[in-house]
């Protein structure tokens, strides 16, 4: 069935009227279409940029995919990798080759515009381990059994452990050992290095030679020096042939030492002779060398330390002589008319004074004197306190409580207290109760094995009586309600509390959404136009017609 089976149009201006009416319309949406094309906005926001990547650092070479994450459909880009590489790629992959930290940037760019993302140090680039190339050194390679040999590490790329070989069966994991060869023989030695990135290995052929000991060590010594004053230290080098395993030195002055290049001191003028026998599998020797050292005395010179240089009598004092260039004498003088002739005495002051403390040192080459003033302070056993007293309140009304305090210097062990109404306390911090109002005085004196002291501090606490209030009339009155203006209004009060910021225009609202309301709205107004205007002509030709 069609629309004009439906519809009935007598003669031919029925025709024409529905004709121009259809027309009307149709050009009406026409218009709408139009102009809502022209008003609705078409998206051209510039790009955001944004980008992330599959890793920000590693080892050389470094592979980094980057992938564009920026927002508002850029259509072109450009990567700026921080090492000088450039891309266009929307994602490209780049690949560092130099240890470093690398800003990447990148500009995304479309029709509306571009925008920059730079990211500081972004891609951190570390050199790739290396497996270390093994070599060592050693401090010997040949010599007559026991053969010990200090083997060193001297490979690069860090190797964190180690296996040694050293051609005899023997073998050690740590990177400096040392090795005692004990059968004569030629060896190979082997080192394998290793670190995370792997492992290497050196063998030195033939590297350690060790022979047998045949004859026994012909013994010799040297010394760094061979004269000087007291206290002399010498430095004692063994430089025996043949290979000697065991040492045995004697110094002259009674000292002795079994190690191979020992160190003496000489804290006595005088002249001695120095032995050496050196011991290999083969037998030993023995070398002396007569008047080999040659010490001088030296004048002394005069220092000391106290214990304690302060306190109570009597006080007891331990000195210590600090004196240089082996002094054999020693005169004290502790300035009360106590002497000493010990090197390190203890003297006991037993008056109150400050005295001063006088060494005299002396050897063969001579004496020296150090007095030093004032030195020593002895104060009597214990002072009297010095008395003080502190209250948490000072005036109140009564009954006042008030926390009293002592702060009295030097440990006081007793206390009397007087509140300046007649009452006592021997506490150290009594709480005292004031009845009675008034103005008192406070003192308090505090006691030791030294003596005693009295502190008295006038006015110190003020009592005022209590307040007497007077039992309260009853007024009966009679007021008349007063009604809350919320409870008359409650719906202003709640529409006050319900009240909400409306929101920013706007917000919230996408932005083609506006002008597409505008477009409805504006298409409702011509089409109210257009069919109130085809109403008017409609009447208009029916009025004629009835005319005719």
């Amino acid at each position: 069935m069609q629309i004009s089976d439906l519809m009935v149009f007598p003669g031919k201006k029925g025709i024409r009227r529905f004709s121009m009416k259809t027309t009307s319309v149709f050009l009406g949406f026409l218009v709408l279409i139009i102009v809502g094309f022209l008003v609705s906005p078409v998206s051209a926001d510039k790009p955001v940029a944004s980008f992330i990547s599959n890793v920000s650092s590693g080892t050389t070479p470094l592979s980094v995919q980057f992938i564009d994450s920026s927002l508002n459909s850029p259509t072109s880009w450009t990567w700026l990798f921080g090492d000088s590489g450039i891309s266009t790629s929307q994602n490209p992959t780049y690949t560092y080759t130099t240890p470093g930290t690398y800003t990447v940037t990148l500009i995304a760019t479309n029709a509306a515009g571009s925008d920059t993302l730079t990211r500081m140090g972004y891609i951190t680039v570390t050199k790739a381990k290396s497996v270390p190339a093994a070599s060592f050194v050693t401090n010997i390679t040949s010599g007559s059994v026991p053969l010990s040999v200090q083997f060193l590490d001297s490979s690069n790329n860090s190797p964190i452990a180690w296996v040694w070989s050293f051609g005899d069966g023997g073998s050690s994991t740590i990177s400096n050992p040392v090795h005692t060869y004990t059968t004569a023989g030629t060896y190979t030695v082997t080192l394998t290095a290793t670190n995370s990135a792997g492992s290497n290995t050196i063998s030195q052929t033939n590297y350690i030679t060790a022979t047998e000991v045949t004859d026994a060590p012909g013994p010799l010594f040297k010394s760094t020096v061979t004269s000087g004053y007291a206290p002399l230290n010498v430095q004692f080098v063994d430089a025996s042939s043949n290979a000697p395993n065991a040492w045995i030195w004697s110094f002259g002055d009674g000292s002795t030492s079994s190690l191979q290049n020992p160190t003496h001191t000489y804290t006595a003028a005088g002249t001695y002779t120095v032995t050496l026998t050196a011991t290999n599998s083969a037998g030993s020797n023995t070398v002396s060398q007569t008047g080999y050292i040659t010490v001088e005395a030296a004048v002394p010179v005069s220092s000391f330390t106290a214990n304690i240089t302060s306190g109570a009598k009597p006080l007891a004092v331990q000195f210590t002589d600090t004196s240089t260039n082996a002094p054999t004498g020693w005169y004290w003088t502790f300035g009360d008319g106590g002497v000493s002739t010990s090197q390190n005495p203890v003297y006991t002051f037993n008056s109150v004074g400050t005295y001063a403390v006088s060494l005299g040192v002396s050897n063969t080459a001579g004496s020296n004197t150090t007095t030093m003033p004032g030195y020593i302070t002895v104060t009597n056993s214990v002072a009297p306190p010095i008395t003080s007293f502190t209250a948490d309140i000072q005036s109140g009304t009564a009954p006042f409580t008030v926390q009293f305090t002592d702060t009295s210097g030097n440990s006081p062990t007793g206390w009397q207290w007087s509140f300046g109404d007649g009452t006592q306390s021997t506490e150290e911090t009594p709480a005292y109760t004031y009845t009675t109002a008034g103005t008192y005085s406070v003192s308090l004196t505090a006691v030791n094995a030294g003596g005693h002291n009295t502190t008295t501090m006038p006015g110190y606490i003020t009592v005022f009586a209590p307040i007497v209030t007077a039992a309260p009339t009853q007024i009966i009155t009679t007021a008349s309600p007063i009604i809350s203006t919320s409870a008359v209004n409650p719906m202003e009060t709640q529409s006050a509390a319900g009240t909400t910021t409306p929101a920013a225009a706007g917000e919230g609202t996408p932005s083609w959404e506006l002008p597409f309301i505008g477009v409805v709205v504006l298409a409702l107004v011509v089409i109210a136009l257009l069919l109130y205007a085809g109403g008017r002509s409609g009447g208009r030709r029916r009025s004629r017609g009835g005319d005719l």
